[in-house]
């Protein structure tokens, strides 16, 4: 790490001579192709809109000559029908493929980085447009939304925290019923009763904070909230046990 600069905070793009997504050639590309498909999918949206109403209006105007099926067409055009389903579904694909766009952007300052502020091994997590770097001799933290760079010596780290949050519960449950009948003497008459088992599910959720906090005036708290799953808790694992004083 370059002591003489340590613990310290700057603008990404004036520490790393790298474009922003806007001026990125895959970022204008990527922009671009979202942009179109998406004022694409406005417009059906526009024109599903207006024939829903359309088919409704002469559905209900000729019921007696075949005005049903304009009524289920009616349906299927619908804000939350199948055709306009199918519309929100392409816009999230489409969006999906900018996120990925945006990623790759943030995974292009991790070398450079870690070459100018990292000497010894080091690992990194990416979290969105958010990155931490970190190894034995500190940490490197930023964030491209923000425009935001800090780093710190080892020296510079006061306490490292780990938690799992409990964050609520969602339970389901399934209900079988199972018919009994019992024959009363020789008239067949049936006395007859039903038992019901229910049967509930629980699935609790969870969140990771994980928190360095530092002497660093400038900026003297990373605090990151991460989804509950493996690679998750495994980098905290590490990043704790790697910065933790």
């Amino acid at each position: 790490m370059v002591s003489e600069n340590m613990p310290g905070k700057w603008h990404l793009y004036e520490f790393v001579d790298l474009p922003n997504f806007d001026h990125w050639d895959k970022g204008i590309t990527a922009n671009q192709i979202y942009a179109q498909k998406k004022a694409e999918i406005e417009n059906k949206q526009k024109i599903y809109k207006w024939v829903s109403i359309s088919c409704l209006i002469a559905g209900i105007c000729f019921m007696a000559f075949g005005g049903l099926l304009l009524l289920i067409a009616s349906f299927m055009f619908r804000k939350k029908g199948g055709f306009s389903q199918k519309l929100t579904v392409e816009l999230n694909a489409a969006h999906n493929d900018l996120m990925l766009t945006w990623y790759e952007h943030t995974d292009m300052f991790i070398q450079p980085l870690a070459k100018k502020l990292m000497v010894d091994q080091w690992k990194s997590y990416r979290i969105g447009r958010r990155c931490l770097i970190y190894g034995n001799q500190g940490c490197v933290y930023f964030d491209v939304d923000k425009e935001l760079l800090v780093a710190y010596h080892k020296d510079n780290i006061k306490e490292v925290s780990r938690e799992r949050v409990h964050t609520g519960a969602q339970t389901s449950s399934t209900s079988n019923s199972v018919g009994l009948a019992t024959a009363v003497g020789k008239s067949g008459l049936s006395v007859g009763g039903a038992q019901t088992a229910t049967q509930a599910n629980t699935t609790d959720y969870y969140e990771w904070h994980f928190d360095i906090l530092t002497d660093f005036i400038s900026y003297p708290k990373i605090s990151l909230i991460l989804s509950d799953s493996k690679s998750v808790e495994d980098f905290i694992g590490q990043a704790y046990a790697i910065l933790k004083p």
